[in-house]
């Protein structure tokens, strides 16, 4: 059956609704297939501070992020519903560093002062970025695009033929489900696993990266994101109580704050990994598909930039 939209988008993560967003703001209707809603989403488990991690071409990794920085400052951050914040960011290094690779897509940063560093580290960049309360912003994300005009349908899809009867122009955000949606073995789940803490008086966010694994710290409205994982090519989506203590561990290095945590929750994403995200137009039997996937751990600092270069395209199509 055919659809009475101009655009029919699979995915309902955070890649798949900014799209939506973007696209209705331009006066364009919008209908959602998912398989899976927020909360249910893998989107719904990250951290989702703005940090582009895991994410490639750099080149246009930083424009995008850029410009998904500047439209969360424009649009979320006026916005109380969206669960977004200003957050002091830190990035610590047990090595001198140069010029940080995403320079050019912050207003400014500056080298981390000696007393910003937990021992045992020897440089840091400090910036102000964007934090978002995932859940919180999720379902903003959802009530923003349906208050537009946006329609949401469960429903999973296996083959594009589906969506391309239904609508000649298809927005593919299926993150990791791309992988067998488009037989793309370059897609690839990166293991991430976050512990949920209480609140304390710790406010800025802290990452970490070393030859132990990723650490992370994570204030948010009504608890801490502490992390994590980094695990390629595992696809366990179980907590693993391992992971769960080396994390405790870790976070207790960097600050004190944390040496004794108040555990509220776990919880276990993939991030859908990619060599460079695709974002192009592929002509297919009865329509077009727009790919827009392989974020990495970098969906939501990805997310606004790639739907402004989704929007150019789409309207490409159209002429």
């Amino acid at each position: 059956m055919k659809t009475s939209f101009d655009a029919l988008i699979l995915g309902a993560g955070v890649s798949g609704l900014s799209v939506g967003i973007v696209l209705l703001k331009q006066g364009y209707s919008v209908e959602i297939w998912a398989k899976d809603v927020p909360p249910h989403t893998t989107s719904d488990v990250a951290a989702a501070l703005w940090y582009p991690y895991l994410c490639n071409p750099r080149d246009k990794a930083i424009t995008w992020s850029k410009n998904t920085h500047d439209y969360l400052k424009e649009f979320a951050l006026s916005d109380p519903r969206s669960g977004c914040m200003m957050r002091s960011f830190i990035e610590l290094f047990e090595e001198p560093v140069g010029e940080p690779w995403w320079a050019d897509a912050v207003d400014a940063y500056r080298h981390a002062l000696p007393d910003e560093l937990p021992p045992g580290y020897v440089d840091g960049y400090q910036t102000d970025v964007v934090l978002m309360d995932s859940e919180v912003y999720m379902r903003w994300l959802v009530d923003v695009f349906t208050e537009l005009g946006g329609v949401i349908t469960i429903r999973e899809v296996s083959e594009f033929s589906e969506a391309c009867v239904a609508n000649p122009v298809v927005i593919n955000c299926t993150g990791l489900g791309s992988r067998q949606l488009c037989g793309d073995a370059r897609v690839y789940p990166v293991r991430g696993q976050v512990v949920r803490a209480a609140l304390n008086s710790f406010s800025d966010i802290v990452v970490s990266e070393t030859a132990s694994g990723l650490s992370l710290i994570a204030p948010r409205i009504d608890d801490v994101v502490l992390g994590g994982t980094t695990q390629a090519n595992n696809w366990n989506t179980e907590v693993d109580e391992e992971d769960t203590a080396e994390i405790l561990r870790k976070v207790a290095a960097l600050s004190p704050a944390f040496t004794d945590v108040n555990v509220l929750d776990v919880k276990v994403g993939l991030r859908p990994a990619r060599d460079e995200v695709r974002l192009e137009t592929e002509q297919m039997n009865g329509g077009v598909v727009i790919h827009n996937y392989g974020h990495g751990g970098a969906g939501y600092t990805l997310s606004w930039g790639c739907a402004q270069d989704v929007l150019a395209l789409f309207e490409g199509v159209l002429q």
